[in-house]
């Protein structure tokens, strides 16, 4: 090759160099190049920017130099490991010129030569130090103990003119299916959803204008014709007729969206069911122990009789309708023991061949070595029974229903796919039908309070719903799979429990046991507090009454003969009930405390389980319940 052309073809290349420069000088995304002796070779404006450095000032500096103390570590482990590249974008912490950091989404290629050798490194890098502190804030906002919007950069693409992939990244394979070599020629707009096609075209020809539009979020079809959001940061070189684009795969981000509203809907209807609950459950007791008292009385006139057993049984309605609102709001007072899931589901056995019609063949599928489980018993049957009677309401014609038990690992790729629960051990429940089954969509929304595929009067909506809050409130998880006229199973995983299970004796309802000790009711609404003094005083009690926590506190300040302090957990006047005890115990140590709550908020509740040691009689109650819970308090040891 003769001088002249050996000169042109180094022109060509520096010019071709060039070329490529101002291309990614053009980006919005911070470029530059790291030569195999590991200092910096290339940055782009951009990319000197963000590390606040001029143009050229950065270039021969070592590439550890713009690291954090961690990054550096983290990267020549990487460099060591020989696997830069292969584990996608990631989060790095750098180190700007002013000794501050600044936080980036860095994706990065190695550089091989013609003849096989490392010539260095290719980085894409984008600053989200934004993105990471509203991510921070909102997960402060929300509580939500996980990562929220992962805005990895996916998709690197060069298009031509006439819309058609001249280049495209490797991530191409992970977002969309295909390799790049097969989108190679085609028109981009063939992967774009149908329904976006229009709007994304009119974006597309903007910025051909000269009009430079935002970033543009779109739909684009898989090659296995799922669905995947994206959002797309176009650039267009007027100068090499080419359209850059960097974009981001948005399924993260829409799912946490809608779990965030959902969490939000949640929210709601826990403050609405939280701000009706206490008043409305201070009436449900009145209305039901009367009415309960009421039947007694009148076992000679069996009319009236009937009368006072229907508002009891109405009563017991709105009990229930109220206390499944707060089972799905996760605001129901759990007392979690550590129980053998197959002796439960064994001594409900005969209570479901009961419930079920005689035309529900019930099988029982119990897991031999199966862990013990940390939930609280009641409400686990409660669950049990709720998802058999939707299965007997699903074959109308009879069927099989099937309970089956299994010891079950959730793992960090199922995890990964399912936000709200953590990977570990857990206690696996299936409820099964051979019944109508449900669509996608029924499926969807199954879980929605209030919300039923069933005829007006055949159910309320909130038996799903009841058990999806209880199996979330105790840090478990719930899966429904369905199909029409196939069937349905739902599946409840229950945190493993420590140790055999808890014997601990549980409160025996006896007829109506009675007693004569003193016992102070504090009681702010007239109904309830005149209500509970007429029972305990026909059960034997001495009983001092007192309309709030600093009336309550001078009596017990005054009196040496009180044996039980009875007392509402919400109440005006600056003291409530658990600010109530602990003062009321300064002063009589031994003395025993027995709370009663339609809505127990934070007080004696945390994380949805009763405080250790706290004893609590949920309103509303029968005359029965209150009879043994007081009698059981005053005997504990």
């Amino acid at each position: 090759m003769s001088e002249q052309e050996l000169r042109q073809e180094l022109q060509a290349a520096r010019a071709s160099e060039e070329r490529f420069r101002r291309i990614f000088d053009l980006a919005r995304e911070g470029i530059w190049m790291v030569g195999p002796d590991e200092r910096v070779v290339y940055m782009n404006g951009h990319m000197a920017e963000m590390l606040g450095y001029g143009a050229g000032e950065g270039l021969g500096r070592s590439i550890y130099d713009f690291m954090s103390d961690e990054e550096r570590e983290t990267s020549r482990r990487i460099r060591a490991e020989g696997t830069i590249g292969k584990a996608g974008p990631r989060e790095a912490l750098l180190r700007r010129k002013d000794g501050s950091h600044v936080w980036t989404l860095s994706s990065t290629s190695p550089m091989i030569g013609p003849d096989g050798s490392f010539e260095g490194v290719l980085g894409v890098v984008m600053d989200i130090s934004e993105r990471k502190r509203s991510d921070e804030e909102l997960r402060r906002a929300n509580d939500i103990n996980q990562s929220i919007i992962d805005t990895a950069l996916d998709v690197v693409c060069v298009n031509d003119a006439e819309g058609r992939f001249v280049s495209v990244g490797r991530r191409c394979k992970a977002v969309w299916g295909y390799e790049p070599e097969e989108l190679i020629g085609t028109r981009f707009i063939d992967l774009v959803h149908p329904d976006d096609r229009e709007a994304t075209l009119a974006s597309t020809s903007n910025l051909l204008g000269g009009r430079r539009p935002p970033a543009h979020e779109n739909r684009y079809i898989r090659k296995d014709g799922t669905v995947v959001p994206m959002l797309f940061t176009c650039i267009w070189s007027d100068e090499h007729q080419l359209l850059f684009a960097f974009g981001r795969d948005l399924t993260r981000q829409k799912e946490m969206e809608a779990r965030l509203s959902q969490s939000q809907r949640l929210e709601a209807v826990g403050q609405l069911t939280g701000g009706i609950a206490h008043d409305f459950n201070n009436l449900l007791t009145v209305i039901m122990g009367n009415a309960e008292e009421l039947a007694e009385r009148l076992q000679t006139d069996p009319g009236l009789r009937l009368l006072a057993e229907m508002t009891r049984t109405a009563a017991e309605r709105g009990a229930d309708l109220t206390n499944r609102l707060l089972a799905f709001a996760r605001r129901q007072p759990l007392e979690p023991k550590v129980i053998d899931v197959n002796g439960l589901v064994r001594r409900m056995e005969a209570l479901l061949r009961r419930t079920l019609a005689e035309n529900v063949e019930i099988e029982m599928v119990r897991g031999a070595g199966l862990w013990s489980a940390f939930v609280d018993p009641s409400q686990c049957e409660a669950a049990i029974l709720n998802l058999a009677v939707n299965a007997r309401d699903a074959m109308p014609g009879g069927g099989r229903l099937t309970i089956e038990t299994a010891n079950a690992y959730i793992d960090e790729t199922y995890a990964g796919r399912h936000l709200e629960v953590a990977p570990g051990q857990y206690v696996m429940l299936s409820v099964s039908d051979s019944g109508t089954g449900m669509t996608p969509e029924v499926v969807a929304r199954a879980f929605e309070p209030f919300y039923t595929t069933k005829e007006i009067g055949k159910g309320s909506g909130l038996g799903l719903s009841m058990v999806y809050g209880f199996v979330k409130q105790s840090h478990g998880h719930v899966k429904i799979y369905s199909e029409p006229d196939h069937g349905t199973t739902v599946k409840i995983y229950l945190p493993r429990g420590d140790g055999a299970e808890d014997k601990a004796d549980l409160l025996r309802i006896e007829a109506e046991p009675r007693g004569s000790e003193t016992i102070l009711i504090v009681e702010d609404d007239e109904l309830v507090r005149t209500y509970v003094e007429g029972q305990l005083v026909s059960l034997g009690y001495n009983v001092v009454p007192a309309v709030n926590g600093v009336g309550a506190l001078e009596i017990i300040r005054a009196r040496d003969d009180i044996d039980l302090l009875f007392t509402d957990v919400v109440m005006p006047g600056g003291l409530n009930g658990p600010q109530l005890a602990a003062e009321a115990k300064k002063v009589r140590p031994g003395l025993r405390v027995l709370f009663t709550s339609g809505y127990t908020e934070n007080a004696i509740v945390h994380h949805g389980r009763l405080d250790r040691g706290v004893h609590l009689l949920s309103k509303p109650y029968r005359r029965a319940e209150l009879a043994a819970k007081v009698r059981f308090v005053l005997s504990a040891g």
